[in-house]
């Protein structure tokens, strides 16, 4: 890629990044901030929304991400808000909804497909570009080494002791996420961060995290560290998905299957196979504890508790909300919690 290329914001996790780059543009998502200014007519336009998306509006409003084209995908209330005011007060950019089905069934495939298709050309009219199965084949080929370099780090985090703190596995992902593909797999190889050997190993569910400080503020003392995650800025990124077909339309029906594939976020997801996901992955990363880190007016995450709870039965479960600018305090919180939890254990 050359420094003229198109670049695509993405908000929210359904966006398949091969498509993007089958036109030759980059896919950089955009997740706000744990912390920072938020613009008070923002939040006005916004009404009773998530402070990182507020903050994301805020950055959008600002100019901050220079962008030819932004896709905002229907995977929670926040984003489909945040798509209407981009929309209604007159976005600079090129403003795309992608408003992809959960459960598959024939109309909802036929749905996807109206969708991909859609998306795919948004694509076109933002790149000039044409799309075609020689392009999706090379995209497929740098997504697919993208995957290969998210399957080590996710090794290396969970190996014994882990090779790689969740901090900065959560920073390494969303960097990746904003790069060309070989950037990229450089990015996330060189996120090479022991941790203390006999640390707590705590897998994290709930709010997606727009950036890693929370991790940071948790994993300070080194008495912790979080091996794994199933929110959709870690472990459940759609990062790194690449799938072959001899024609365009045998890619988008693969895009499809891929999509329907996944758990997706709390908020559109079923909330036992929600429970199921963290579960399992909780396991295969042997976590010790499980925290649902859960930011305030992030709704969703609170109906999945039970369900989880239920589903890791004899691993510590916990929980703790996360008021803007509370950060620090709800770490300790956790921290506390997850101590006499493993005590009492």
């Amino acid at each position: 890629m050359t420094p003229s290329t198109p670049v695509i914001g993405v908000v929210g996790n359904d966006a398949p990044r091969q498509l993007l780059l089958g036109f030759g543009a980059r896919p950089v998502r955009l997740t706000g901030s744990w912390s920072g200014v938020i613009d008070p007519e923002a939040q006005q336009l916004l009404g009773a929304t998530d402070a990182a998306v507020a903050r994301l509006l805020t950055e959008l409003r600002s100019g901050a991400h220079p962008l030819d084209g932004l896709i905002v995908c229907n995977d929670s209330q926040a984003h489909l808000r945040l798509f209407y005011v981009l929309r209604a007060t007159g976005s600079e950019v090129p403003v795309h909804l992608l408003d992809m089905p959960r459960a598959p069934s024939s109309p909802a495939r036929r749905f996807a497909l109206f969708q991909l298709e859609a998306l795919a050309a948004f694509c076109a009219g933002v790149t000039g570009a044409e799309l075609s199965a020689a392009s999706l084949a090379a995209a497929a080929d740098a997504e697919a080494a993208l995957g290969d370099a998210v399957r080590r780090l996710r090794a290396r985090r969970r190996a014994h002791p882990p090779l790689c703190a969740g901090a900065d596995a959560v920073d390494a992902l969303l960097d990746a996420a904003r790069m060309a593909p070989a950037e990229a797999v450089a990015r996330l190889d060189a996120a090479l961060t022991p941790a203390v050997s006999g640390a707590t190993r705590v897998h994290a569910t709930g709010s997606s995290h727009p950036d890693a400080t929370f991790y940071r503020l948790l994993e300070a003392d080194g008495r912790l560290v979080v091996v794994s995650d199933d929110h959709d800025t870690g472990d459940a990124a759609w990062l790194g998905e690449a799938v072959r077909g001899e024609t365009t339309d045998d890619v988008l029906d693969a895009l499809i299957d891929a999509h329907f594939a996944r758990i997706a976020t709390s908020a559109t997801a079923l909330s036992s196979d929600r429970a199921m996901l963290t579960r399992d992955v909780a396991r295969a990363a042997d976590a010790d504890a499980v925290a649902a880190i859960i930011r305030e007016l992030d709704e969703a995450p609170l109906w999945d508790l039970a369900d989880q709870r239920d589903a890791v039965e004899g691993t510590p479960f916990v929980s703790v909300r996360v008021e803007p600018g509370g950060e620090q305090d709800s770490a300790r919180d956790l921290q506390r919690d997850l101590a006499e939890r493993r005590v009492s254990a």
